[in-house]
């Protein structure tokens, strides 16, 4: 670059074009981010079962719908309660208290696993985890939006708005500041 490049003026339709430019580089990042952890064929991240929420005898969601290669987190929310499965071993038989958690291997096989609590089996404190193709019909068919792509989001609609106000400024006011006093 040399001194004329520095010194020439930027017209307001070359500053809009570089500003729109920008704004579609940082869009388009934000876009793939977002795609880029959306899982695909299966499994992913485990979803959370709340075991006696606000102190109630159920389990939240009582039916969970999850693809295969999910692992499943229980986390208690209330003293007294166990995970017991209907048929394998993939539960946690001794009684816990509130703050205890404990996460399922990943579920493989597609089909219907069903639990109790033991100790409130007769209040109905009972669960289901439906293991299918596709996984999560349960809860929202949009894919999760993993955190730092939120944040990427937030921080390229920022950085536009910013790019476009001062633009505006630019524009209102003029930027040519040459004849100010020295």
């Amino acid at each position: 670059m040399d001194d004329t490049d520095a010194d020439s003026s930027v017209s307001r339709r070359g500053f809009l074009r570089t500003a729109a430019g920008t704004a579609a580089v940082a869009g388009a990042s934000g876009t793939a981010a977002a795609q880029e952890d959306s899982g695909g064929s299966g499994g992913g991240s485990a979803k959370t079962v709340k075991v006696g929420p606000g102190g109630s005898l159920s389990f939240e969601p009582a039916e969970l719908t999850i693809a295969p290669g999910t692992p499943v987190k229980f986390s208690w929310e209330s003293d007294g309660h166990n995970v017991h499965p209907d048929d394998g071993d993939w539960g946690h038989q001794p009684i816990e208290d509130k703050g205890f958690s404990f996460t399922t291997p990943p579920f493989q096989e597609t089909g219907e696993h069903s639990y109790v609590c033991d100790p409130h089996a007769s209040a109905g404190m009972e669960g289901t985890i439906i293991v299918q193709e596709g996984g999560g019909s349960s809860g929202s068919s949009e894919p999760a939006i993993p955190g730092f792509a939120k944040q990427l989001g937030v921080a390229a609609s920022t950085f536009l708005l910013s790019t476009l106000g001062l633009a505006y400024f630019f524009m209102r006011y003029g930027g040519d500041f040459e004849g100010s006093a020295e």
